[in-house]
């Protein structure tokens, strides 16, 4: 019996949905051994952590941070799921390429409880591979004396910049980030929350813009 060619074609060539669908299963998932416990946080450090061998001890939890110029202070957010993969399930009728693409992130900044800064990375800031496949987000914010070579001092200066300063003036603060989604389609405004933390701090003196700190 002759077997119709076009179904020899539907068993040889790839399934373009398939294909895409390779994208999700490429989520790495925890990368920490007690990252389920804190799926959805954002926990604070003073220092880099080293994905794969850090201990819980290393962050800075419900204690007072004092933070000045000459401070240090990371970000970690445990996801509990990568961006692409989140953005398929808000949006599943948008093709997966193009949400690789062409999604990013959207940070939320409140002080003491009022919101601050709200900004979208640009789609090329965060690494392809990362916004595919990665649970686990760590960047500086402080860091003296470092150059500059990823996002993290960047996003931090802007938060300064646009009205960061003032509201952690000296003293006592409560800081809170909102990490989501974000696509530019009217049906993904509003995103559920990816990650959330808060830290406290004791400004010791003045932050600036590294631009101005200089």
């Amino acid at each position: 019996m002759k077997i119709p060619l076009f179904v020899l074609l539907a068993l040889l060539l790839p399934d373009p949905l398939l294909a895409q669908q390779s994208l999700l299963v490429a989520n790495q998932g925890s990368r920490v051994a007690f990252q389920p416990a804190h799926t959805g946080e954002i926990r604070f450090s003073a220092a880099a952590i080293a994905t794969g061998g850090e201990a819980e001890a290393d962050f800075i939890g419900l204690n007072t941070y004092v933070v000045s110029p000459r401070s240090k202070l990371f970000l970690t957010a445990f996801q509990g799921t990568s961006l692409t993969s989140a953005l398929h399930r808000l949006a599943p009728h948008v093709p997966l390429n193009e949400l690789a693409r062409s999604g990013t992130y959207q940070f939320s900044f409140y002080v003491d409880g009022q919101l601050v800064y709200l900004t979208i990375l640009p789609p090329g800031t965060v690494p392809l591979a990362i916004r595919n496949d990665e649970t686990v987000l760590h960047q500086a914010f402080i860091n003296p004396g470092e150059p500059v070579r990823e996002w993290g001092p960047l996003l931090w200066d802007q938060f300064l910049a646009h009205g960061g300063v003032r509201a952690l003036a000296q003293g006592q603060h409560l800081l809170r980030i909102e990490l989501r989604p974000y696509f530019q389609n009217p049906a993904l405004r509003d995103a559920p929350v990816l990650a959330a933390g808060q830290v406290a701090l004791d400004v010791a003196q003045t932050l600036a813009p590294r631009s101005l700190a200089r």
